[in-house]
């Protein structure tokens, strides 16, 4: 062969091997390769999560979302489908098929699964309340209904459903003249905040193994913080090994919260002995500010991986833009996830799956 044969011959093989290359590149690069998923991203870090909708929003179970968009978690969380009103919508009648399902699907794809939620003054189990009677009289049936209803739902998914968000929503948002909700029925049928200790004695005892946490938003505000924190010590929660842990509600916007006031929340809660993880994240987010949103996330998740050895998880409130309870809250279309309506992946994705390295 001449030289300049054999130079034709070289050039002839780097113009093959060049796309192949740039394809090897691709598939190995963590922040553009279409095998990446976020829970295979942050695998080092913790869990990412999903809240998913199955039996109510005209979703069927599971038939609304794609594999492959349930394959980017490996946590899942029951948006409605174990709260009291879905669930056991009249006494001793349990609608178990479509929480049944979520906790199938967890337990085929090995993925971890959060229980939401045992006590809220929303989707109540109006059965759970007597219409009247005295003020001990409406606390005995509240109870009884409590203790009936945790027994039930929380033995049956034991072993299944690995931690449990027992109470939603308790503390008020600014003190007033108590630091609690008190227009909640369970405060009412109670007479005061008592209910909630009895609440995560409940699911103690229900299933021993599982962890129980408190749930709440705004939890970055250090005024509501302390007031979870004063809660606590009021109840002896963790005095006497009731909770084990505090779920950061994440409905946050493009601007709130910042990297120190995460910090400190996560700082003030890791030193009283909790666990933390983020849930029900969505940022609220209109069809304009795509570019700010991939920003946000990206700055988001950077302090979130930063913050990795003090967070048990990482949940979003649901998985793509196509349903979010944002757009009925705020009175216009949101699109605060990582998927578009049609479910690919948006510029904020990528950005996510940098901010893991």
């Amino acid at each position: 062969m001449t030289m300049k044969s054999s130079r034709f011959t070289l050039i002839a093989i780097a113009a093959v091997l060049a796309p192949l290359a740039l394809f090897i590149s691709c598939v190995s690069s963590p922040g553009t390769s279409k095998s990446t998923t976020l829970a295979g991203a942050y695998k080092d870090h913790f869990p990412i999560g999903a809240a998913v909708a199955a039996g109510e929003f005209d979703f069927d179970s599971f038939t609304h979302y794609p594999a492959h968009l349930l394959a980017e978690f490996n946590s899942l969380t029951a948006e409605n489908a174990m709260k009291p009103s879905i669930i056991q919508p009249k006494e001793g009648e349990f609608n178990w098929v479509h929480a049944d399902r979520i906790v199938e699907y967890a337990e085929e794809h090995n993925m971890r699964l959060r229980g939401h939620t045992l006590v809220w003054h929303n989707q109540v189990a109006e059965w759970m309340f007597p219409g009247s009677g005295t003020q001990e009289e409406h606390r005995k049936k509240a109870m009884d209904s409590l203790r009936e209803h945790t027994d039930a739902v929380m033995s049956r998914y034991a072993r299944k459903v690995t931690s449990w968000d027992v109470v939603n929503e308790v503390v008020a948002d600014s003190p007033g003249d108590s630091p609690y909700r008190t227009d909640s029925p369970w405060y009412k049928a109670y007479g005061g905040i008592g209910y909630v200790r009895e609440a995560f004695e409940m699911a103690r005892a229900a299933d021993p193994d599982a962890l129980l946490f408190y749930n709440d938003y705004s939890m970055v505000d250090s005024g509501k913080r302390k007031r979870v924190l004063d809660m606590f010590e009021e109840l002896g929660l963790l005095r006497d090994g009731l909770i084990d842990g505090v779920g950061m509600q994440a409905h946050w916007v493009l601007s709130y919260p910042d990297r120190n006031q995460l910090n400190e929340a996560v700082r003030d809660f890791r030193e009283a002995g909790l666990r933390v993880e983020i849930t029900e994240l969505d940022i609220v987010c209109d069809e304009w500010d795509q570019d700010i949103l991939a920003d946000r996330y990206e700055a988001l998740f950077t302090w979130l991986r930063e913050l990795s050895d003090d967070i048990d998880g990482v949940t979003f409130w649901g998985i793509a833009d196509d349903h979010t309870w944002l757009t009925d809250f705020h009175g216009f279309t949101n699109y605060p996830f990582l998927f578009d309506t049609e479910g690919n992946r948006k510029e904020a994705y990528d950005r996510v799956i940098q901010a893991a390295q």
